[in-house]
């Protein structure tokens, strides 16, 4: 009896605790549900596991980025046409308003333009904490050196030609880039990129020839004023290509970040252009000419300040647009230059419409060059498997050259 009382306590207790276990089962599953239920109709008000909401989402993001990027890049090449437009009439304005001359010497411009650049840069790299690890190179001299001969043709230049003109006569670097790589770098240029260049060397003809220049500031006859811009842009169009080649070599194979780069640029930029300065204008530099009145003071201040700030903005363009944009970009530019010069300027720019012409033969001989562009393997990713610093595939052409004019 005693056993058979012990076995019924036992029955008894094994039955409380499977009682009690399956309550506590029961209510972790109800606990489970109400968890599970929640999360459901969160989920379920999230909008995630509804049928198709995620692929709708996933759409949308996508589509904001898009958006957001096309509208940065708009943003970009506006303020591109604004800042280059600006600083070559403004530039022009400056010499115009003092009689035909500027009124500090140009190669002084072109030295603060140069440290209004570099101290941008510097200010931006500062701000990423990477001033620290800045090692100069020498071999960033060698285009800084020929970006400042050019930056001060270009100022002396303005002396035979308005901006407009100037800016059409300069496209020839895109013909001296081509047969340079042709013939030093045996690289093989497609039939339709010949025919292209052979429209942008007519319509620059034909925006020369077309009589938009009076070129009334400058002594001596019209022939002689067209025939020394023609000379000046040559050897600024050689300079150029030069530069741009060398840079572009020099971005591919260095593994400095874009700030970095672009402070030795402006650092050896200031340091050269900064000797030739003291040296031209015999230790005195800021040695004033004419009478420098608040209105020229201000267009002085625009001048270096707008050039400083649109060489950069090139370089953005170059850095975050692809070449087409920047083709469109520049030539509207020049085309918005032209009016402004025209309003401003008439007695030595005239809008024409065989200027217009030459214009647009320009932009469809640009547009034709690059659409003609031959594939090549995909070079965006160096041996080790990182991708450059600055230059991606689609502006290592002839077309993209990096740009370090005022």
């Amino acid at each position: 009896m005693k056993s058979s009382s012990i076995t019924h306590d036992k029955v008894q207790q094994s039955e409380g605790f499977d009682s009690e276990e399956k309550g506590q089962r029961e209510l972790i599953n109800d606990k489970h549900f109400v968890e599970e239920a929640t999360m459901t109709s969160y989920r379920k008000d999230d909008g995630a596991l509804l049928p198709g909401e995620a692929e709708r989402k996933l759409q949308e993001t996508s589509s904001g980025k898009i958006t957001s990027t096309v509208v940065r890049n708009i943003a970009i090449c506006f303020a591109f046409v604004a800042f280059e437009t600006g600083k070559q009439v403004v530039t022009y304005g400056t010499k115009e308003y003092n009689n035909g001359k500027y009124p500090i010497p140009l190669s002084t411009i072109v030295v603060l333009i140069e440290m209004v650049k570099l101290l941008i840069v510097v200010l931006m790299f500062g701000y990423q904490g990477g001033l620290k690890t800045i090692k100069l190179s020498w071999r960033f001299a060698i285009p800084s050196l020929l970006y400042g001969m050019n930056n001060n043709i270009y100022l002396y230049a303005l002396h035979f030609t308005p901006p407009p003109i100037w800016n059409v006569l300069i496209q020839s670097r895109v013909m001296m880039t081509a047969l340079v790589y042709r013939i030093i770098f045996k690289r093989m240029i497609p039939t339709l990129r010949w025919v292209a260049l052979f429209l942008l060397v007519f319509g620059i003809a034909l925006a020369e020839f077309s009589g938009a220049s009076s070129g009334g500031e400058m002594e001596g006859s019209q022939l002689t004023v067209i025939l020394g811009a023609i000379c000046l842009s040559v050897v600024s169009a050689g300079l150029s290509t030069a530069a741009s080649i060398y840079t572009e070599y020099l971005f591919k194979t260095d593994r400095r970040p874009f700030f970095e780069q672009q402070i030795q640029l402006y650092l050896f930029g200031v340091l050269i252009t900064g000797v030739w300065a003291t040296y031209i204008t015999k230790g005195n530099p800021f040695v004033v000419e004419g009478n420098l009145s608040v209105t020229l003071l201000w267009l002085l201040i625009l001048t270096i300040f707008l050039g400083g700030a649109g060489g950069l903005l090139v370089a953005a363009i170059i850095k975050n647009i692809d070449n087409i944009a920047k083709i469109y970009a520049s030539t509207i530019a020049i085309l918005v230059t032209g009016v402004v010069c025209w309003i401003l300027f008439p007695e030595n720019f005239q809008m024409t419409v065989t200027f217009v012409l030459a214009i647009c033969m320009i932009l469809a001989s640009s547009v034709l060059y690059e659409r003609a562009k031959p594939k090549e393997p995909d070079e965006t990713s160096n041996k080790n498997g990182s991708k450059p610093t600055v230059l991606s595939k689609e502006n290592v052409s002839l077309n993209s050259a990096p740009e370090h004019k005022i």
